[in-house]
C-alpha cells in the first residue's frame, strides 16, 4: 500500500435539508485539510438531520480508510455521547479521527 494514509471525508449537518451548502463548504475544507496532512482522499460521505449512515461506515473503515476526517466532534453525531461512542468504535479498528477545528479526537480524554 501507498505509504499516505487513506482518508474519508465524513460530512454533516443536523438541518433536514442543506439549504445553503454547508455540505459543499465541509467537504472542500476537509479535502483541504487531508492535503495539508498529505493525506490521500478515497472517499466522502454526508448525512442530514438525524439521518446517520455512520454504523455502516464504520463497517467498512479497515478496507477503506485509516483516518476519518470531521470538522468536528458534533458533525459525527448531534448527541455527544453517541459521538464518543462512535469515535471509540473508529479508534478499536485502528482508524484515526481528525478535525481540522480539534486536531486529533481521542475519546480517551473525553468522560462520557
Amino acid at each position: 500500500m501507498d505509504s499516505k494514509h487513506r482518508a474519508w471525508l465524513y460530512c454533516r449537518v443536523d438541518a433536514p435539508e442543506d439549504r445553503n451548502g454547508v455540505l459543499k463548504k465541509q467537504e472542500k475544507q476537509l479535502f483541504e485539510f487531508s492535503e495539508q496532512l498529505g493525506y490521500q482522499p478515497v472517499g466522502t460521505s454526508s448525512d442530514l438531520g438525524g439521518n446517520s449512515n455512520l454504523e455502516k461506515l464504520i463497517q467498512t473503515a479497515v478496507k477503506h480508510f485509516d483516518v476519518l476526517l470531521v470538522g468536528s466532534l458534533f458533525h459525527i453525531h448531534y448527541d455527544r455521547n453517541k459521538a464518543i461512542q462512535y469515535v471509540r468504535q473508529l479508534q478499536s479498528l485502528g482508524v484515526e479521527v481528525l478535525s481540522p477545528l480539534e486536531g486529533h479526537i481521542f475519546t480517551e480524554e473525553v468522560p462520557l
